[in-house]
Parts: C-alpha cells; sequence; structure tokens
C-alpha cells in the first residue's frame, strides 16, 4: 500500500473515530441521568460486572491511575450507590459493591442505553453489526495488546 493511500486511511480513521466517540458519548451521557458522570457509569458497570472489585482492579481495567479512581468511588460512595466492604484477610483492603440505590439506578441507565444502542444497530444488517462487532472488538484487543506492552517496558 502507497504512502498516500496509508495517509488517507489514517486521517479517514481519526475524523470517523473522533465523531463516533465524541457523539456516542454524548448520547450516552444524555441517557445517564444527571446523578452521574460517563465514568461513574462505566465505574458502575464494572463493579456490577465483577461483582466485588477493588480500586486497583478498576485502576488497572480502565488503565487510569488510583488517585482519579479513588475520587470516582469517593463520590459513587457519598451518593449512596456503593458500598466499601473491609476483606475479612487482608484488613487494607477494602472491596467495592453496589448499593440497592447502585443497583437500581445502574439498571434504569442501562435500559435507556439499551434502547438507545438499539435504536442505532435498526439501522444495519444482522451480517452488518456482526462483522462491525468482530472487527471493534479485534481493535480493542489490539489497543489492550499495545498498552500492555507498554506497561512491560515501565516495569
Amino acid at each position: 500500500m502507497t504512502n498516500e493511500k496509508v495517509s488517507g486511511l489514517i486521517d479517514r480513521y481519526m475524523k470517523v473515530s473522533f465523531y463516533v466517540n465524541k457523539m456516542g458519548e454524548l448520547l450516552i451521557k444524555d441517557q445517564i441521568c444527571d446523578v452521574l458522570t460517563n465514568e461513574q457509569y462505566y465505574t458502575l458497570r464494572f463493579i456490577q460486572q465483577q461483582r466485588l472489585c477493588t480500586s486497583t482492579e478498576i485502576s488497572d481495567a480502565f488503565y487510569i491511575n488510583k488517585s482519579a479512581v479513588t475520587s470516582n468511588i469517593n463520590r459513587l460512595e457519598g451518593k449512596g450507590l456503593i458500598e466499601r466492604e473491609q476483606d475479612q484477610v487482608d484488613r487494607r483492603v477494602f472491596h467495592l459493591k453496589l448499593s440497592k440505590e447502585g443497583e437500581a439506578l445502574l439498571q434504569e441507565t442501562e435500559n435507556k442505553i439499551h434502547k438507545l444502542v438499539e435504536s442505532i444497530m435498526t439501522k444495519f444488517d444482522y451480517e452488518e453489526i456482526v462483522k462491525f462487532l468482530d472487527t471493534y472488538e479485534k481493535l480493542s484487543q489490539i489497543f489492550i495488546q499495545m498498552k500492555n506492552e507498554e506497561r512491560e517496558e515501565y516495569k
């Protein structure tokens, strides 16, 4: 492939990536009530999927520093959406879980986002959606691998 073609593809990727990410985040923000930021929503979703997790696990999963996670966790706890449980073996460790209020808010939010995504997906054929998701998952794995390699370089 020529440099010109590669440059054109990179430009096309950057343009579409910006709009898809920016508009996607804005559309999701419209669905997640004023109580949450997008980061808080994703944190609640992660905690729910893990059932119990630590702030270190969140930091590792989201590739963000622990102080940002701590700030986010403190806000979610202040809103009554998560609870901390001290580990029975290692008293220095705290596990995070959703409170009843957090579960209810997350479920309500998930329903709204599900409807939003469904309304977008119905504009595509099933095969297009599957092919897109396969490609998007591959891109995600490439990014994860690159980030993990970067982490290894700094060790």
